[in-house]
């Protein structure tokens, strides 16, 4: 039973009894992480917002996909004020593992 990813991992067999190792099945399959940067520093979202992950709402919280991603941005964006060069790393999970939506290439604040 502790072998049994390996062992079809490493020899490749499929069996009845014996399953290929996956990233998520059914409950990481959606789940995103979003990394805010401003000028390669990290951003942490909450202490910016004057919150806590158990106080903030959800919208703020869980950041589902690109477009509440870049909505985020926005207002990151308005609270560093002008000049601010936000930018998003947006990964979300898939059933091999964690899919890359958005790379830290595009300034969110449009500038």
């Amino acid at each position: 039973m502790l072998l049994s990813p390996a062992y079809v991992q490493v020899f490749g067999a499929r069996g009845g009894s014996v399953r290929p190792w996956r990233m998520f099945h059914k409950r990481g399959v959606g789940i995103c992480s979003a990394v805010y940067y401003d000028r390669g520093r990290r951003i942490d979202r909450y202490a910016l917002f004057a919150t806590t992950r158990a106080s903030a709402p959800d919208d703020f919280r869980r950041i589902g996909d690109e477009v509440e991603a870049r909505a985020m941005g926005v207002r990151i964006c308005e609270r560093l004020g002008p000049g601010a060069d936000v930018r998003v790393e947006l990964r979300c999970g898939v059933k091999a593992g964690m899919r890359t939506v958005l790379e830290p290439e595009d300034n969110l604040c449009g500038s």
